[in-house]
């Protein structure tokens, strides 16, 4: 469904991706794993042409993202749900007129009919009493999920998560790995989950992808990448205190 091949990417001529190249099938969760400023980011920038490869290509399907234009990639962006990190939600908008925005901004939906998906949306973040608050009075966990709740009313069927956790608890953070598998398995979104958070990610992921210095180190289902005898990846479980033992717990 979506392929990356031999993806590079340079800024002022520092190499940021060099040659990257993995799939992900339709249905699946990739986590996309590594140190800070191994180009996890940039990599999710390039599915939504954020940005465009200096050399390589990106795919959707049949259709080549990275040389895509007009009505094109206005229906490949259609097809793509974006959750920044800090969930970008306007202060001034209440929870639900937020998840409502991109309706009443890309669509001809009547009131009725975006009340209902907005409501639909916000249960299955588990927000529905939220709707009419403000952005400035729910905790930053509730404004990631409301964040996803716009993205879903969208009915995308692809969804990218930049760092849903970053600055949560520990307690929140696995209330967002739970709804990002939970999302998956109920509406058979694709999801690709950038995310510091690896003890999450060997959880709700159906494949880890780990970058490093713009390389990918490994790709493989949680089980097999906690036993990886690559070094590299050997160093990064061990530094976040990770044993393969860690897969049995269940989300």
């Amino acid at each position: 469904m979506i392929r990356f091949e031999n993806v590079v990417k340079r800024f002022d001529g520092r190499e940021v991706l060099a040659g990257v190249s993995f799939a992900v099938d339709k249905g699946e969760v990739l986590a996309l794993v590594g140190p800070s400023g191994t180009g996890k980011s940039v990599t999710l920038k390039h599915l939504v042409r954020l940005l465009t490869p200096t050399s390589g290509s990106v795919w959707l399907d049949d259709t080549e993202i990275s040389s895509a234009r007009g009505k094109t990639l206005e229906a490949i962006r259609a097809r793509i749900g974006y959750l920044f990190q800090g969930g970008a939600l306007l202060g001034w908008l209440t929870v639900g007129e937020n998840v409502a925005l991109p309706l009443r901004e890309r669509t001809n939906l009547d009131d009725v009919a975006i009340d209902r998906r907005v409501a639909d949306a916000l249960a299955a973040v588990d927000l529905s009493g939220a709707a009419d608050l403000y952005p400035a009075e729910i905790s930053g966990g509730m404004q990631k999920r409301a964040g996803l709740a716009r993205v879903l009313v969208r009915e995308c069927d692809i969804v990218l998560y930049d760092e849903p956790t970053s600055g949560l608890d520990p307690v929140t953070s696995t209330t967002i790995n739970r709804l990002i598998r939970k999302l998956n398995k109920e509406r058979g979104v694709t999801s690709i989950v950038v995310t510091h958070d690896l003890q999450g990610a060997l959880l709700f992921a159906d494949k880890v992808l780990m970058l490093k210095n713009g390389h990918v180190v490994e790709m493989a289902p949680p089980a097999e990448f906690v036993r990886s005898s690559n070094p590299e990846v050997r160093e990064f479980l061990e530094a976040q205190f990770i044993t393969p033992d860690l897969l049995e717990k269940k989300l």
